[in-house]
């Protein structure tokens, strides 16, 4: 009947005790020892840790959402009527298009009291004139000059007020010779390029200065907003590398770096929002799509690598076996830092050039637990 490997290693270790007695004392408590055919049989491997810091990964929930900084609410520069709807939901427009057409009596009457003050100011800067070379040729009063010069002056800024309303509305200055024919058409013009992802008008819709028309937004760039518990506050930071991956393409990651963390938790979720902001100029990253944002976290002490199979749980002590030679392994306690699924960062209980056991702690363990239970015995 053949054995299975584990098997072979159970009854060779069973043994060990038997072996060792017939050529030394019993080993110490905290101590395992192996033949050379028992270390090969079950494959054990050393070696010596390096220092290092470890980078642990930190897996967050989070969302895309729009560029903040490129994403605004288009507003109508004055109430009116829409007469026309050009920008379609979804619709992908340059900087200047145009996206609807307002008709506004608004616009008309700024029109004519620029025209009105316009008239004014001509009138007022001339009687100035007149007023002061009466009065250097002391036909009439100081105090009339002065007069006069005041009215010029409030005529001016008059129409500097309504020069820059019409620059608000988008409109140039109309000439004496214009004449106000009614309500005039204001253009909606898109402010920058980007994608419309919202739109809340119609044609023959009465809006005010302050109705939202559309919703732009540049989707070259995207924010993702991750959510990092309370426990894990303290390993996130500025400019750490984050890569995050979307439902939609499994196995693609899109690489970024923490550029804002809030100062204040979700009062709902108990979680503080990062943000990780990302190119998204082939428009693969949809807003509103679930992430998982992975950070990659780096801990502060340095410490001693060591691969993650040779720390070993033994009640609640967290121990190592350490390669005394000969074929003795010296079960020693140590604090572990961070850890990933590979490696463990030893901060306490291990010394620079120790060899440790990297492949076969297990075994070992189970051996020294044996050891210990047969001695109460």
């Amino acid at each position: 009947m053949k054995l299975s490997r584990a098997m072979l290693i159970t009854s060779v270790l069973l043994l060990a005790p038997c072996i060792g007695a017939a050529a030394e004392t019993d080993p110490p408590a905290n101590e395992v020892r192996l033949t050379e055919s028992q270390t090969k049989l079950i494959q054990l491997a050393v070696a010596v840790p390096k220092s290092g810091r470890l980078a642990e990964p930190l897996v967050l929930n989070g969302e895309v959402t729009p560029n903040q900084d490129r994403t605004i609410t288009v507003l109508p520069r004055a109430p009116g009527i829409v007469r026309d709807v050009r920008g379609q939901l979804g619709q992908t427009v340059p900087q200047g298009a145009e996206l609807a057409v307002i008709e506004s009596s608004v616009a008309a009457e700024s029109e004519s009291a620029f025209l009105s003050a316009q008239s004014r100011a001509a009138l007022a800067r001339a009687q100035a004139a007149r007023e002061e070379s009466l009065w250097r040729k002391k036909i009439s009063s100081q105090q009339d000059y002065l007069v006069a010069r005041q009215a010029a002056a409030e005529a001016e800024a008059t129409l500097q007020a309504a020069e820059r309303k019409l620059q608000v509305l988008g409109l140039s200055s109309p000439s004496p010779q214009d004449k106000a024919l009614g309500p005039i058409r204001l253009p909606v013009l898109a402010p920058f390029a980007g994608t419309l992802i919202g739109r809340q008008v119609a044609v023959g819709d009465q809006v005010t200065d302050a109705s939202p028309l559309f919703r732009l937004s540049d989707l070259n760039t995207v924010w993702v907003i991750g959510s990092v518990f309370e426990r894990d506050i303290g390993r996130v930071a500025i400019g750490q590398p984050a890569s995050v991956s979307v439902p939609a393409y499994p196995g693609r990651q899109f690489e970024g770096r923490v550029s804002w963390i809030s100062d204040v938790l979700d009062e709902k979720s108990r979680t503080l929002k990062i943000r990780i902001d990302l190119e998204n100029v082939d428009r693969l990253l949809k807003p509103g799509s679930f992430a998982r944002v992975t950070v990659t976290s780096t801990d502060s002490q340095a410490a001693l690598l060591v691969p993650a199979a040779a720390v070993q749980q033994q009640g609640n002590e967290t121990i190592i076996f350490v390669d005394e030679g000969n074929g003795r392994f010296k079960r020693q306690v140590v604090q572990v830092g961070a850890r990933t699924r590979d490696f463990a960062a030893i901060v306490e209980g291990l010394q620079e050039g120790q060899r440790v056991v990297t492949n076969g702690a297990f075994a070992l363990l189970s051996e020294l637990e044996k050891s210990s239970f047969a001695g109460g015995d």
